[in-house]
């Protein structure tokens, strides 16, 4: 693989001196195209092959959404506490450069989701939540799948979520885990004030169109936890399959089902007290 755009959280402990330590090799390898650990660059003018980046989950669904249409392959260097989305730990990062660097590795296509609001766009590796701008109130919103009214959510919101996303902000409130391979958005209601709402598994190619009506409190908007802004009526909000999706490095040291059992402690038997 040829030259390599370099990101990481720069705020996160350990972040600045790992990427010191690391650019000698990547430079000699492979050739260093960037560094940004400031979220300063404009990624789509980079001329670079493949991407690493050194930080937690939320760097690489920052990375995912500032490349835009054209994500470039990734390997993410975990320096989080859950490390779900990342391939390596730092320790590692000599042998997976190797696996790299001759060619031993794999690549996982994560789905993203687009969000649109008018002349408004972005990408979402996770999820978009539409959610009161005043928490404890009852909040209403609608939604449309495919154009044809589907459900009015009451409660404190709604989670559209990818595959990847099912683990994340959905899976709190109560919505199934997918399997990061199959295409496919979850709709999660928040704190639904009704019985009858349950989270909704439907095909990726559906547009969602998230709205206020008329009357109905403006909304918060939130893109992978990080972007945000509000909804107001007429506002409509077009979710649906992006594109392209995100590439994930993977070098073989960890699998899918192994980290939901350590990370989130699935699957695991009962605990008998003795």
């Amino acid at each position: 693989m040829g030259p390599v755009l370099v990101l990481g959280n720069g705020a996160k402990r350990g972040v600045r001196r790992a990427v010191d330590e690391t650019l000698g090799t990547l430079q000699r390898e492979f050739g260093v195209a960037a560094v940004d650990l400031d979220g300063t660059l404009d990624l789509k003018g980079v001329d670079a092959q493949w991407v690493i980046v050194f930080g937690g989950d939320g760097a690489i669904l920052n990375a995912s959404r500032r490349m835009g249409d054209n994500p470039l392959p990734t390997l993410a260097v975990n320096f989080g506490r859950l490390g779900f989305l990342t391939e390596v730990e730092y320790r590692q990062l000599g042998d997976a450069l190797e696996r790299v660097k001759s060619g031993r590795v794999q690549f996982r296509e994560r789905m993203r989701l687009t969000a649109s609001v008018g002349d408004w766009r972005c990408h979402s590796l996770n999820d978009v939540v539409v959610s009161a701008l005043i928490p404890g109130r009852l909040f209403r919103v609608s939604a449309k799948i495919e154009r044809r009214e589907a459900i009015s959510y009451a409660g404190d919101g709604v989670v559209i979520a990818t595959p990847t996303g099912s683990t994340a902000y959905s899976l709190a409130a109560g919505g199934p885990i997918l399997d990061p391979e199959i295409e496919a958005t979850v709709i999660t209601p928040l704190c639904a004030h009704t019985l009858s709402q349950r989270p909704l598994v439907i095909p990726a190619h559906n547009v969602i169109e998230v709205y206020c009506k008329r009357g109905d409190p403006a909304a918060g908007l939130t893109v992978d936890g990080q972007l945000r802004r509000e909804l107001h009526h007429p506002d409509v909000l077009h979710i649906g399959k992006a594109e392209r999706p995100f590439r994930l490095i993977r070098v073989g040291m960890r699998s899918y089902y192994s980290r939901l059992r350590r990370i989130l402690g699935w699957g695991g038997g009962p605990r008998y007290l003795k």
